[in-house]
């Protein structure tokens, strides 16, 4: 895994965005009593369930059990697994524990009350593996949790095996971080993490091919209203946004997550049931891309920027995006909302997917048989409440990126277009539009509810 180019713009503003965002994490009853009083909307306590004592196996106080001498950790069998696998997995488990702690320098798991980080080899686990909150920290101040791990004892020893206990232990880290990141992200950034830690999983598909497939969708969106096991494969595909994020703008592997996880501590009020999950990763990458990828650039620029590039992924890298992700092969591949020839005549294309906040949405205009000097007209609409920003790709005939040009619009209005031209040698008109949100509502993966827009385009030859 290559380094990024070192931004150090970026560090200076997660230095500057530092107090501001702690002050919005200070959100308590009395500061919603405040504003109500004030005649103000008031501040909600939002954020993912708190699950404290959470249940563990049951009986498993009971079961076979193999601890560390280098760590405070624990692995625990149900009384058919093998002693060898639970060696084998504790084994897997301390190295883990070693690339979090050392190399990655990501917090070590704390402990619960019984002196250890418990992982539980159950036959049948929720998922290949579940990592849950097991104590929160009343002493802290700010929110700290303990957490165990469940882990299905019939996963493969090897690649598969210790690349699920790597995302958890990063997930029990994670938990005592900042443990009221929302279920999407963590997921995502916890996937990434195991790719860095275990070589192999480099070339783990798991969720990626869901995460193209459904780019219309929030580069994290947990699919409440669909079967769980989809919406956690997307999550765990989403890991393509943060891989992407880290590699591009860090000053070294796994440098932005941890940063975003430094920088949301949150504190909830004791007796919550649900943490408050203000300041979130999203908003540190809020204020950390505000002006540094151009003097008015925004975060709205970030997700444009991963749109073009999650369109070069797997094995249709071209050396410029996101090369470490060739392994990924044809799972990598985006699904296209559009392919077309060269128009001969005037076309129109309506959307066949409303595009949710940070989402995309790709029409491909081929260009086999247009006539040299040739040029492309094309118009973009959309609907109210959406701010949509619409760039045109120009791809070769070898999948090589070879110039880009934003379509231009004004920034709340519902509509853009130009005309492109020096389009010769060109194969490809790859067209993306991405939705950057709503104006006055900024993009917050614990909200229950995106209000996703449609999208019409029409293209014609000049």
């Amino acid at each position: 895994m290559r380094p990024g180019p070192w931004h150090p713009r970026i560090s200076v503003v997660r230095a500057l965005a530092f107090p501001a965002l702690l002050a919005m994490s200070l959100v308590t009853p009395a500061a919603v009593a405040d504003d109500v009083d004030a005649g103000k909307a008031p501040r909600a306590i939002r954020g993912p369930k708190l699950e404290p004592r959470a249940l563990r196996p049951s009986g498993s106080e009971l079961w076979p059990r193999a601890c560390s001498f280098r760590h405070p950790l624990c692995v625990h069998a149900s009384d058919n697994v093998a002693s060898q696998r639970l060696l084998a997995v504790l084994a897997s488990v301390e190295r883990a524990w070693e690339m979090v702690t050392g190399v990655l320098r990501l917090p070590a798991p704390d402990p619960d009350l019984g002196g250890a980080y418990d992982v539980f080899l159950v036959d049948d686990a929720l998922g290949d593996a579940m990592t849950y909150v097991s104590e929160r920290d009343p002493r802290a101040s700010f929110d700290r949790a303990s957490a165990f791990t469940v882990i299905d004892a019939r996963l493969a020893l090897g690649c598969a095996m210790d690349a699920r206990i790597a995302r958890e232990v990063a997930r029990a880290s994670l938990t005592r971080a900042s443990p009221a990141t929302d279920e999407g992200s963590a997921r995502a950034e916890t996937e990434y993490y195991a790719r860095l830690m275990v070589p192999c999983a480099m070339s783990d598909v798991d969720g990626v091919s869901e995460f193209q497939r459904y780019a219309y969708r929030s580069v994290v969106d947990t699919f409440r209203e669909s079967a769980p096991r989809i919406g956690d494969a997307y999550d765990r595909g989403a890991s393509l946004f943060f891989w992407w994020v880290d590699a591009t703008f860090g000053s070294e592997p796994g440098g932005v997550v941890r940063a975003m996880w430094a920088l949301s501590p949150t504190r909830t009020p004791l007796g919550s049931w649900i943490w408050d999950d203000q300041p979130d990763g999203f908003e540190v990458l809020r204020f950390t891309f505000k002006g540094a990828l151009g003097s008015l650039s925004t975060i709205d620029d970030l997700f444009v920027e991963f749109a073009i590039a999650r369109a070069f992924v797997g094995d249709a890298d071209d050396g410029q995006h996101l090369s470490e992700s060739r392994a990924l092969g044809a799972a990598g591949r985006l699904r296209l909302d559009w392919d077309v020839p060269w128009p001969s005549e005037p076309r129109r294309f309506a959307s066949p997917n409303a595009v949710a906040p940070s989402g995309a949405t790709y029409v491909a205009v081929r260009r086999t048989g247009a006539p040299p000097g040739s040029r492309l007209r094309v118009e973009a609409e959309w609907e109210e409440h959406a701010r949509m920003r619409w760039t045109a790709v120009k791809i070769d005939a070898n999948g090589k990126k070879v110039g880009s040009v934003p379509i231009v619009g004004f920034d709340r209005g519902t509509e853009s277009g130009m005309t492109l031209g020096e389009l010769d040698g060109v194969d490809t008109v790859l067209l993306v539009g991405v939705n950057v949100g709503d104006a006055l509502v900024p993009f917050d993966p614990e909200d229950e509810v995106w209000e996703p827009h449609g999208w019409v385009l029409s293209v014609m030859a000049r």
